[in-house]
């Protein structure tokens, strides 16, 4: 054997053994990374409606987001939360099953070197995912976890404690004409919860606006020209422009995470 080949083989022999690389993001974890190093960043998780995530591509109302907080300096997981109920199948009502989710995504996420816990987090949940939104936002868990807001898009309010103690600022976004999660209800619970001055709950109404203002075209074929019955654009447009807002007031945005 030539002496370079001796030499390079005694190298590598000597070399220590790298670390194991981490585990693959379940299926389940729709990764959507302002860019694919793991610079430390703010970071959000989207809980999608009862309908699911459907194909993550532009016009679908959650990539659509996911990429409107990808240009705000924000690294995004989409949750496909009835494939991870079922990889996972955690306890507890709707909400705390989902919290589990959100914890489990957080932690995988983590050893991948992403969702830095010195970054500020922030949890968005549609309808019944709005369950999951809430119930970490007035759990111990969420804050623990580096969430430090929730934003709500007309969620079910059911199985939350009342009162409702309120661990961080919440936003809802709420059509007055939507007959499937009622403002009454959503107003009920902000009404009715913990008060504290550090921690607003803003419900934003649209009037008129129905349940799935946002979503433009159905979610499993984003392409087609076809418009949702519901779909509102001037609520969805300024939902987006609320959601900038509120995000930057908090620190989750930008140069919020510039640690290096």
């Amino acid at each position: 054997m030539p002496r370079l080949a001796l030499l390079c083989s005694a190298l590598l022999a000597a070399a220590p053994l790298s670390a194991e690389s981490p585990a693959p993001l379940p299926a389940d974890l729709h990764l959507v990374p302002v860019a694919p190093d793991t610079k430390p960043r703010p970071w959000a998780i989207f809980f999608p409606r009862a309908a699911g995530v459907g194909m993550l591509a532009p016009g679908n109302q959650y990539a659509d987001l996911g990429r409107y907080l990808n240009d705000r300096g924000i690294d995004v997981v989409i949750v496909d939360d009835d494939a991870a109920l079922k990889r996972l199948a955690p306890k507890g009502s709707a909400g705390e099953k989902r919290a589990t989710i959100a914890l489990d995504a957080i932690a995988r996420l983590r050893e991948q070197g992403r969702f830095d816990m010195r970054c500020p987090g922030v949890v968005v949940g549609w309808s019944r995912g709005g369950e999951g939104a809430l119930t970490l936002a007035s759990s111990k868990q969420g804050t623990d976890s580096g969430i430090r807001a929730a934003i709500v898009y007309y969620p079910s309010v059911g199985g939350q404690p009342s009162p409702w103690p309120q661990r961080m600022p919440v936003l809802a976004l709420q059509g007055t004409a939507d007959g499937t999660a009622p403002a009454k209800k959503l107003e009920a619970l902000a009404a009715g919860r913990v008060k504290n001055a550090e921690y607003p709950f803003i419900v934003k109404r649209y009037p008129g606006a129905k349940h799935r203002f946002d979503v433009a075209h159905p979610v499993d074929d984003p392409a087609s020209a076809t418009t949702e019955e519901d779909f509102d654009a001037n609520a969805h447009a300024d939902a987006r422009e609320t959601i900038g807002d509120f995000l930057f007031e908090r620190g989750i945005s930008f140069e919020s995470c510039a640690l290096d």
